[in-house]
């Protein structure tokens, strides 16, 4: 067992149905203590929220391989009273810090991320356009499997395949990628994304206006990850976005045209 302190919640995909039935998703954690990335599951919904403070006793699985990934010490035992193993802070990272911190870990072009078989890695991009690809007729709203009281209403999706769309960024890397296609089309599976649009739907289109992919008011930096069953293959598990500042530190207040 190892016990991993001081991390912060930069990234979380929308949950998923284990085969046991159990409700869960997967973290994005940044160790202020060791100053690298770890992948933390499964965690119960309603846990852990972006930009908490915890630590956690994990264990190796016998079944993931990939960099930095750690399960959560008998989560399958002590689904119902993980606290015993997870602790989180009052306080989140604060605000004013959190993009400085996103700039300290560093970026990287996915091509690094694909070479030196990273788990995880900041992309800066160059955005080229959003698409919605549409999965299923409808999207199926699923009670909750006992956990209700961690949510804002009384059902959430099972897992991401219950939704009609499935969010893609096409994006160049601002640093020099060495891929052959420059070109990057990549699924995103932030939890973020998929509350906006079980919450609105028939507008899921709107997504790409609240993730603020093409406002140049906003910095965005992408958090990406790799996938267990094929490692060489990412998927971008946050979109994370912060208001310019001016030179003197403050949010930048851009004048807009009247109509």
């Amino acid at each position: 067992m190892v016990l991993l302190k001081n991390l912060v919640v930069i990234g979380q995909g929308a949950p998923n149905q284990l085969k046991d039935g159990r409700q869960s998703i997967c973290v994005c954690a940044y160790s202020l203590d060791d100053k690298n990335l770890v992948r933390i599951y499964p965690v119960p919904l309603g846990w852990l929220r972006k930009w908490d403070i915890f630590d956690v006793e994990v264990e190796k699985s016998n079944t993931d391989h990939r960099e930095n990934t750690w399960k959560i010490k008998n989560s399958k035992e002590d689904w119902k009273k993980l606290d015993k193993w997870l602790k989180t802070s009052k306080d989140k990272y604060p605000e004013d810090k959190r993009e400085e911190l996103i700039k300290s870990i560093g970026f990287s072009a996915l091509s690094d991320l694909i070479e030196q078989k990273k788990s995880f890695g900041i992309i800066k991009p160059r955005i080229k356009d959003f698409e919605l690809e549409q999965k299923r007729d409808k999207t199926i709203k699923q009670l909750t499997l006992g956990e209700a009281e961690d949510l804002d209403e009384p059902f959430t999706i099972i897992n991401q395949s219950d939704y009609k769309y499935k969010p893609y960024l096409i994006y160049e890397c601002d640093s020099n990628c060495a891929c052959k296609n420059k070109v990057h089309r990549q699924s995103i599976s932030e939890w973020g994304c998929y509350e906006f649009m079980r919450k609105n739907l028939g507008k899921e289109i709107n997504l790409k206006d609240n993730l603020r992919l093409l406002d140049d008011n906003y910095n965005k930096y992408l958090l990406v990850g790799n996938i267990h069953k094929a490692p060489q293959t990412y998927i971008i598990i946050d979109v994370l976005r912060f208001k310019k500042k001016s030179e003197n530190g403050k949010e930048e207040i851009m004048e807009t045209s009247k109509k």
